[in-house]
């Protein structure tokens, strides 16, 4: 029996969803979710990583079956660009190895509990030492370039009303969609460093940056606000969660003042 199968957290969701477009990741397939917070009488194993859906094991879908295998050099910088950006939005516990799940399997989440901010990747047996290479230095360029600086994901977005100029900040380019969220059809990537006009903020949430890329006044989409910084005076007018068992892994534990 399954222990680790409840959902993960609203916040970890949105967090693989945005990971998963700036990378080009059809699916995000979850593996192995939350679990029983310790204490509270329910099943749980391992570490508290997992409580209330703060982590989850995952593969990452390119055509809706296919797990992407980050020992294949052509779908590695997939993979590295998706963990790049799964650590610039505020995850700070990754893991990875052949050793560890498998070839196609991360870890991916938040601390131990929500006062630890340690950055951490491991590998096999749950060892910082056993970290991949390429996992080190795809998890700290986007710790190196945070786009919530420490904050909640919510707290990194434009002020409502923020209209203006603004330049994507996604390392690969961002995904410009045909409307305001993840289900709307993709319609080009818009390269790192280019400069944009937000025209308003829309989707449920306000999260969705309506943008003129020509500065015409003429709307060419939406891409998602986390990944945008503002570069003029604002105003100035210019989950596939089906789960699989990957459970009884060493993920280490962390100590925080």
């Amino acid at each position: 029996m399954q222990i680790r199968c409840r959902a993960i957290s609203a916040e970890l969701k949105q967090l693989l969803s945005l990971a998963a477009d700036v990378a080009g990741v059809a699916l995000v397939r979850v593996t192995s979710g939350g679990q029983a917070p310790k204490g509270s009488g329910g099943k749980r194993t391992g570490s508290t990583r997992h409580d209330h859906g703060r982590a989850a094991d995952l593969q990452l879908l390119v055509d809706g079956s296919r797990a992407l295998d980050f020992t294949d050099p052509d779908d590695l910088p997939i993979v590295e660009a998706f963990v790049t950006a799964a650590a610039a939005l505020g995850a700070n516990g990754i893991g990875a190895g052949v050793d560890y799940m498998g070839k196609t399997t991360l870890h991916i989440g938040f601390g131990t509990s929500p006062r630890d901010r340690s950055e951490l990747v491991w590998g096999a047996g749950g060892h910082v030492a056993n970290a991949p290479i390429w996992l080190q230095n795809a998890a700290q360029k986007g710790w190196a370039n945070p786009v919530a600086s420490g904050r909640r994901l919510a707290d990194a977005l434009p002020l409502a009303g923020t209209v203006g100029r603004f330049m994507v900040a996604a390392r690969d380019g961002l995904r410009l969609r045909a409307g305001p969220g993840l289900t709307f059809d993709r319609l080009r990537t818009i390269g790192p460093g280019s400069e944009l006009t937000v025209q308003s903020f829309d989707g449920p949430n306000g999260d969705w940056a309506r943008v003129d890329l020509n500065h015409d006044g003429l709307i060419d989409g939406h891409l998602h606000a986390a990944f945008l910084v503002p570069v003029a005076p604002p105003g100035d007018g210019r989950f596939d969660d089906r789960l699989d068992s990957d459970e009884g892994v060493e993920e280490p534990e962390a100590t925080y003042a």
